[in-house]
């Protein structure tokens, strides 16, 4: 008997251990059952869209040329000689480079002189024989034409030795030597090269959208690469009348050099037309960094109760890494800069920004 009780004990104690558990379980899988999931958030970096002073100047790049640069050609054949000049020596104008051997043209100007001095008296003779009737007219005229002949042979030898003196067309440095002293040259032969650089000059290409920023007289500034901390001032001295092929019109910047001629031809120049505040404006403007896609058909992902909005949008110029927005954006607005290519249009974001 006692053992039977124990056995209806142990049973009953089991039902109810079961009951027990099967409750527990269905409270749990009623609780899962309720739970929402919880969405994942991308994490984005975005940026504030605002207004902006802008400059709408112009920077064109070009190199320092001398404002005349002249290579020095023989005009006679012969020998150098001598030179009057070196390397990097300042000359001025009209000032003596070299001479060559002027010999051979001095004996043509010898015989010359003696053929036009017997035709003079060839003349003179013919004339009073003339008178006496000794002579013909014809005669005398044959004679004189000798001696315009000799005369016109002078004047040639005469400018063929002015041209063995080699001078300076302009105030400027001797660049470079071409020839040394006893050097043989013929006509064409280079001299020398002389560069005038109290005056440099820019020449840059401008597009013609740009044109209308730009005006003769315009006073510019300059960065050079070589002196990183100056600026330096030009003047706009002439604007091309005709375009390029490639629709860019050449503009030319006159710089004065400094006292020391700091400044020399070749050096990289950077020339900014914006020297006035004429050509500044606000605009709203946000980062390049955020348009999604290209600027012909711009997009950005706009921020609003965490998920974003692709928003497309009409941008302008591009300046200094900022886009100009003309439609689609208000000030104010939140811009994902950041994490752009894990997006897309609803998608839940989480800002990171620092």
């Amino acid at each position: 008997m006692k053992i039977k009780n124990i056995i209806i004990i142990v049973v009953i104690a089991l039902i109810g251990l079961t009951a027990y558990t099967l409750i527990n379980n269905k409270k749990e899988m009623s609780e899962l059952a309720s739970a929402v999931p919880e969405e994942f958030a991308i994490p984005v970096q975005t940026t504030t869209v605002g207004n902006k002073t802008i400059s709408n100047g112009l920077t064109a790049t070009g190199e320092f040329v001398g404002w005349e640069e002249v290579t020095l050609v023989a005009e006679s054949q012969g020998s150098i000689q001598y030179l009057k000049v070196e390397e990097g020596q300042k000359i001025r104008k009209g000032q003596v480079i070299a001479k060559v051997d002027a010999v051979s043209l001095s004996s043509q100007l010898s015989s010359a002189q003696s053929a036009f001095a017997k035709a003079e008296k060839d003349v003179a003779r013919y004339q009073r024989l003339l008178e006496v009737g000794a002579v013909s007219q014809s005669a005398l005229e044959d004679v004189r034409i000798q001696r315009e002949n000799a005369k016109v042979n002078i004047a040639q030898i005469n400018q063929q030795l002015s041209f063995t003196i080699v001078k300076s067309p302009i105030d400027g440095v001797v660049n470079k030597l071409m020839v040394e002293e006893t050097s043989f040259v013929m006509p064409g032969n280079e001299i020398a090269e002389i560069i005038q650089v109290d005056r440099l000059k820019i020449k840059v290409n401008i597009a013609e959208d740009n044109l209308s920023k730009i005006k003769e007289n315009q006073s510019v500034t300059i960065k050079t690469d070589v002196y990183p901390l100056e600026t330096f001032k030009g003047t706009v001295s002439t604007i091309s009348v005709k375009a390029n092929a490639s629709r860019k019109f050449q503009v030319t910047v006159e710089v004065e050099n400094t006292k020391d001629n700091q400044l020399r031809a070749g050096l990289f120049a950077e020339v900014n037309f914006d020297a006035l505040k004429t050509n500044e404006s606000d605009a709203t403007v946000i980062p390049r960094e955020t348009i999604v896609g290209s600027l012909q058909n711009p997009s950005v992902y706009i921020v609003k109760d965490s998920t974003v909005k692709l928003q497309k949008i009409k941008v302008g110029a591009v300046i200094n890494g900022d886009v100009i927005i003309l439609e689609g954006l208000k000030n104010g607005q939140q811009v994902v800069t950041k994490g752009i290519i894990n997006l897309t249009d609803g998608t839940k974001v989480k800002i990171t920004n620092n």
